[in-house]
């Protein structure tokens, strides 16, 4: 990935522009019932202790770390554009949530954390836009403890919403953007002389196999939304329709090989160094308690 690029897309994520674009197309009041049921179904799987901290790596307006910290946990709000974190910091304070949430700047290719920080650290729709996506995976693997876990949302390179609307833009002439068909995924480029955006649909087989090899188990892998064509509608009636089979998809069915949105939930395997380390640390533990 040349630097040129790379500091075209950090240039483009940086302004306020885009990140009030996404707002307005995902942080919708339509969008609401989805995501509650959405993290409702994942703090239901990790089963974290009351006042867990996690890490909302690129987290935009905050809008993902208010629903945590309505869940009870402390979240620490990272992301690299200044202008996002202007966002962000007005969102907490209307919501008076600032005991809760901690926002500060990071760069998800190279996070400040120490190894081994979290215990848990969300990524939600963020390696997408990501041009050099193995060092982004790499950073978020470092931070997480030894039986932590990552939550990480991804649109689904195979998914029929991906398939047939690439199928239809070539056919039509109607792709603007530049596609180029990598190991992480399909992505798709606009570039002008100063910005430049990539959006990469994800091979959720890569990915899962990527984790794999850096000692991540899978957890649970399910559907986010079957599609996000309501971006590109205008009918309001047509937007709920899409809206409702969203929601009957993720509340009765959630097929994550036939959705656009994949949530992956991945726990992070201690080395067998760490597993011995751990068993004598619980062996003297144990000791110690009955020699008193």
């Amino acid at each position: 990935m040349s630097k040129t690029k790379s500091a075209r897309v950090e240039n483009l994520l940086a302004k306020r522009a885009i990140h009030e674009q996404w707002a307005g197309d995902y942080r919708t009041i339509e969008n609401e019932k989805f995501f509650e049921e959405a993290f409702d179904y994942i703090t239901g799987v990790l089963d974290s202790p009351k006042d867990a901290t996690i890490l909302d790596v690129g987290c935009g307006s905050c809008a993902h770390s208010v629903r945590l910290a309505n869940r009870r946990f402390n979240v620490r709000a990272v992301d690299f554009s200044e202008s996002a974190l202007e966002m962000a910091e007005a969102n907490i304070k209307t919501r008076g949530l600032e005991d809760r949430v901690r926002i500060q700047r990071e760069n998800l290719l190279n996070l400040t954390f120490a190894d081994d920080t979290f215990d848990y650290v969300l990524c939600w729709g963020v390696l997408m836009h990501i041009p050099d996506v193995t060092k982004a995976l790499s950073e978020l693997m470092r931070v997480v403890k030894p039986g932590g876990t990552i939550i990480i949302s991804e649109g689904n390179m195979h998914s029929p919403q991906a398939v047939i609307l690439k199928a239809l833009k070539l056919a039509l002439g109607r792709e603007k953007a530049t596609v180029k068909k990598t190991t992480a995924g399909m992505e798709y480029w606009k570039i002008d002389d100063k910005d430049a955006l990539v959006t990469r649909q994800a091979d959720i087989g890569w990915l899962l196999e990527t984790f794999k090899n850096s000692g991540f188990t899978l957890k649970k892998r399910v559907a986010g939304q079957l599609t996000e064509v309501y971006t590109m509608v205008s009918s309001p009636s047509l937007k709920r329709l899409i809206h409702g089979l969203n929601n009957f998809w993720f509340r009765h069915i959630r097929n994550p090989h036939l959705s656009y949105g994949n949530i992956l939930i991945l726990q992070k395997q201690p080395t067998p160094e760490e597993r011995m380390n751990g068993s004598i640390a619980k062996r003297r533990q144990q000791q110690s308690k009955y020699s008193r």
